[in-house]
């Protein structure tokens, strides 16, 4: 009950960071998505490329579909808002610096619940994500987790901030699936945010990381292909993406507008400056 009424008193629109680290995301360039466009009437909101929810988190609306094909990512989003102190408490009791075999036994655990839809099963997801190199999320051709160690010294989210996100994710549904499953939910006026893993930017460069394997050219025209069925409907269409030719050319009957964003680009650690896209229909 204490725990409930401390959470009531947090303000529910407040701007939030993610929990987790997440390749591709868009902590650094939300606020300039967000100054981009004009949310006025907007209700109910849907993103289903979920990753860090960096887009949810910034933002105020009234309902919201969050998603993504990735389960263990949304079993995350399910515990923390429905017990962000249990959450909070299991990752308290990592010892700080991480050694790396604790870490390579807690992605073999992992690795064995994988679909679990537990708080145990969360707690090592956020876990091995803030420890891991980089914050990639990448699995083998038999589904398990393989990102080496990289952090020692993590920095876990405090319990006052699960709580405003446990609080801020009160207002939503929140599901696993492929991202045209809520092409049945939307209507006129809705707000989706379509967050596609990002083509190559060379076949070279380690940016290349941030896709899926199976996420090629062909799934990029699909997702423009969804986007404009969902402007049929009426809907307001928000997407990111690289900066590329090909992906102009998807979306040349859109508004467009260019931004900046570091990325990782070699195993090494080196980022540099690339230019993304922000899409969108009104």
């Amino acid at each position: 009950m204490k725990d409930q009424v401390r959470i009531a008193e947090f303000n529910k629109d407040e701007k939030l960071k993610p929990f987790i680290r997440w390749a591709g995301g868009k902590q650094n360039l939300i606020k300039e998505i967000y100054e981009t466009l004009d949310l006025n009437g907007v209700q109910r909101f849907f993103e289903p490329f979920l990753g860090g929810a960096s887009f949810f988190l910034q933002g105020k609306f009234k309902y919201s579909y969050l998603s993504d094909l990735n389960s263990n990512l949304v079993n995350c989003y399910k515990q923390i808002k429905q017990n962000p102190k249990g959450v909070f408490d299991g990752l308290s009791r990592y010892r700080i610096p991480v050694a790396p075999d604790v870490y390579y036994y807690e992605r073999e655990v992992y690795n064995e619940h994988n679909g679990d839809q537990t708080l145990d099963q969360a707690i090592r997801f956020i876990f091995l994500n803030r420890t891991s190199f980089n914050g990639i999320y990448r699995v083998n051709k038999s589904g398990a987790y393989n990102v080496p160690f990289g952090k020692p010294n993590p920095a876990f989210s405090s319990l006052e901030h699960l709580e405003k996100i446990s609080l801020k994710l009160q207002q939503t549904t929140i599901f696993s699936g492929f991202y045209d499953e809520i092409e049945q939910l939307v209507q006129a006026n809705d707000l989706i945010y379509l967050d596609p893993p990002y083509p190559k930017l060379s076949d070279t460069a380690y940016f290349s990381h941030y896709t899926l394997d199976k996420f090629d050219n062909r799934e990029q025209e699909k997702v423009a292909m969804f986007a404009k069925r969902l402007q049929d409907k009426e809907c307001k269409v928000v997407v990111s993406n690289a900066d590329l030719p090909e992906i102009r050319e998807l979306y040349s009957c859109w508004q467009i507008s260019e931004c900046s964003a570091f990325r990782y680009i070699s195993c090494k650690k080196n980022r540099i400056r690339v230019k993304e896209l922000i899409i969108k229909n009104f």
